[in-house]
């Protein structure tokens, strides 16, 4: 009979090795937020980013890390309590997951974690597909991210959501509107230079099917706290779309195809994407 976190793996069907890590980057995932939510962390956080919009929004598309930020500012807050729920969650399951605090190089309100654990000893557990799993690397080490915003912008909005897999758990998660606020503040403050993250513009293109309007006054918050907007600068939806304008026209949507169709879920079809589709899309803002 197969186990809970086999089902779920195989639920997946996944086709390579790499197919195979991501299945189990989810079910960590999902392992540690169950953790975080049966110490209580939902009372003090709430769970956004892309990975908050896969696991509860359906976005078809794996997503890397877990990000969090706290209701209200509170620079002295620490994972440390934490740590031990996640490690119990994943022992139940048989995963011995080792998670440590990110040491800070710099003074950050940022405080991060990494959950880990060995790919290779994991898959060999759980019996999953030998002829997948022996071409693994036996000291391969699957991570984790993730991290929390102790100083945050406010304004956001907040909805409880149930987690199911692999098992129930209570989570808070900024709504949909505060989300795409979120994404559209990474658009227009990233800077990556060569190495743009195409994931951003796959998810502009979710929000904008879902129909979804973004949360303005949060959105305002982060610009400012950003140094994209002063606090006496005009703000609406017609300045937001000139700033996503002038964003998409210096963007080389080829490198934006090539890191999103990383993530793709089934090797979905990119081709189409360009500065001309997402320009458009701001008709729909």
């Amino acid at each position: 009979m197969l186990s809970t976190i086999e089902e779920l793996i195989n639920s997946y069907n996944p086709k390579n090795p790499n197919e195979m890590k991501l299945a189990l980057r989810e079910v960590v995932q999902s392992i540690v937020l169950i953790g975080l939510s049966r110490a209580n962390f939902f009372a003090k956080a709430s769970f956004y980013g892309g990975t908050a919009l896969r696991i509860f929004y359906g976005l078809n598309r794996f997503s890397e890390n877990l990000d969090f930020t706290l209701n209200e500012v509170n620079e002295s807050f620490t994972l440390e309590p934490y740590i031990k729920s996640i490690k119990e969650v994943a022992l139940s399951y048989g995963f011995n997951i080792n998670v440590e605090i990110k040491p800070k190089k710099i003074n950050t309100p940022i405080e991060g974690a990494f959950a880990k654990l060995n790919t290779y000893q994991t898959f060999i557990s759980l019996n999953l597909n030998d002829q997948l799993t022996n071409v693994l690397h036996k000291n391969e080490i699957l991570k984790v991210k993730f991290e929390v915003d102790c100083n945050p912008s406010l304004e956001f909005n907040v909805e409880s959501k149930w987690l199911s897999n692999p098992e129930f758990a209570i989570v808070n998660v900024l709504d949909l509107e505060s989300l795409f606020a979120g994404k559209l503040h990474a658009i227009l403050c990233r800077n990556y230079k060569n190495n743009i993250k195409g994931r951003d513009y796959y998810d502009f293109i979710f929000y904008i099917n879902k129909g979804v309007k973004p949360n303005l006054t949060y959105l305002r918050n982060k610009l400012i706290e950003s140094n994209k907007l002063n606090e006496n600068d005009e703000f609406n939806i017609e300045i937001l779309k000139n700033m996503l304008r002038d964003k998409f026209n210096e963007i080389d949507f080829n490198q934006v195809k090539q890191d999103a169709q990383k993530f793709a879920i089934k090797n979905e079809n990119l081709s189409f994407y360009c500065k001309e589709l997402f320009i458009d899309c701001l008709n729909k803002l």
